[in-house]
């Protein structure tokens, strides 16, 4: 059910310390699902030692870590994680590094991960409430699927050196990352994340320094999209020149000049500046449409199709942003971001047939769909006030039957209530791919 998908993007974080059950000397952090299509499952996490493997059982998503498991400089980082069982949706698990404050407020770590469907991603924690993607959910054919048993192993490494960070999956390099160090800071703790829905075994995890000239990646001088073992590349570094509206020059670390061209870029990016470019080498269907001044600068193997490009503040230039927040929208947003955790809450309560929490979040829902009904009507949207009303009623017919544990109906208005925010969201709320919502002008 997509009510309240987006309506936050933030999770609310929490630290978890199961003595009972978890190892020696290590830590879980949780990472609570708040939307209202993908809520966690019910009941704990565990997190066993099975001989020299780690089995973590997921109902929410969490990290693991022993704070004694720490690496800097030049390092290999791996493990071999096996999913026991598919999903019922896509989600991620493999390894963290360059963790800091992994069990406070400004917590920080990268993650490197896989999924049942065949991708790779590589995301960035920044505190509480951000995650950031270096490098975008990504197919690949090293990335081992489910067997006819339910099965998947899958090893994974990031190797990192001062000049490059080059990601393996089961031997294959699906990513080399050049200056690397311009963007993210690796030096810190390593250890696992799992997201919620999985089932995972993690073995062989390890992180082994390494002599830098051993290290190193081979020579660049060539450039980077002349690497025939990297499926993807990715390259941080200053911009040279501005050559069109979705084109431009990035230094590379020889010296020398990467034409990067985008499908599309919501804003321009400023000469000199630094920025993280992501892709692969560009066909010549996707530089048609370049100056023949331009395109007869730069050859193939020195033009890189960009499916993303991060300024230094890990904003994807490539992703539709939003126009500026008004004041109807901040108090719009304001309310959206009462009823999505409440709403997650409720159903949670449901499903662990807890009245007094089911009807004291129902009440919540109530006092925010009244205050959501009064904004529709300053704006005059009869839709809209219809659909917040109906909300309103619905949220009373589920504090009601909860109060009674009346269960069947208490669902039955549970999904009545989610229908009407639905409505609401497809007419008045557009989403955009930094996971913010506008107000939607109708017929748009």
């Amino acid at each position: 059910m997509r009510t309240v998908v987006a309506m936050l993007a933030l999770s609310v974080i929490a630290i978890v310390i199961a003595e009972a059950q978890t190892p020696v000397g290590w830590k879980i952090r949780v990472d609570r699902s708040t939307s209202a299509s993908d809520p966690d499952a019910p009941g704990p996490i565990k997190f066993v030692v099975n001989g020299a493997r780690f089995h973590a059982t997921n109902p929410q998503a969490a990290i693991f870590w022993n704070p004694a498991n720490t690496i800097a400089g030049s390092y290999s980082v791996s493990g071999t994680f096996t999913l026991l069982a598919p999903s019922n949706h896509t989600n991620y698990y493999g390894l963290l590094f360059g963790g800091k404050d992994l069990d406070g407020a400004g917590q920080r770590y990268i993650y490197f991960l896989v999924a049942q469907d065949g991708t790779w991603l590589v995301k960035r924690r920044d505190g509480d409430a951000v995650s950031q993607t270096l490098l975008a959910k990504t197919p690949s054919g090293a990335v081992r699927k489910p067997d006819a048993s339910g099965r998947s192993i899958n090893t994974i490494e990031a190797r990192i050196t001062p000049d490059s960070m080059v990601f393996t999956i089961n031997g294959s390099v699906v990513n080399t990352w050049f200056r690397p160090a311009s963007a993210v800071d690796t030096d810190g703790i390593y250890g696992i994340r799992v997201n919620h829905f999985l089932d995972v075994e993690a073995e062989r995890l390890a992180a082994t320094p390494l002599p830098a000239p051993t290290l190193s990646s081979p020579s660049v001088d060539d450039g980077p999209l002349r690497r025939t073992d990297s499926e993807t590349v990715a390259i941080t570094g200053p911009v040279r020149q501005v050559l069109s509206r979705a084109a431009f020059a990035i230094g590379q670390p020889n010296g020398q000049e990467l034409m990067v061209v985008a499908p599309a870029l919501q804003r321009a990016v400023d000469a000199d500046a630094m920025v993280t470019a992501f892709g692969r080498r560009a066909s010549p269907v996707e530089t048609r449409d370049l100056p023949a001044d331009i395109a007869a600068r730069y050859d193939g193997q020195r033009t890189m199709f960009a499916t993303s490009v991060l300024t230094t503040e890990m904003v994807d230039l490539t992703k539709r942003l939003p126009p500026p927040v008004t004041l109807d929208e901040e108090s719009l947003d304001a309310l959206m971001k009462r009823i999505s955790p409440a709403f997650t809450a409720l159903r949670q309560a449901i499903d662990g047939s807890n009245s007094g929490e089911a009807s004291r979040h129902a009440s919540t829902l109530q006092q925010a769909f009244t205050e959501v009904e009064a904004f529709w009507v300053k704006q005059a949207r009869a839709d809209a006030v219809s659909w917040a009303r109906t909300a309103r009623l619905q949220s009373e017919a589920v504090g009601r039957a909860a109060a009674g544990s009346q269960w069947s109906s208490t669902k039955t208005s549970v999904d009545a209530l989610g229908q009407q925010c639905q409505a609401c969201h497809g007419v008045y709320r557009d989403a955009f791919d930094d996971g913010s919502f506008r107000i939607k002008k109708p017929g748009l």
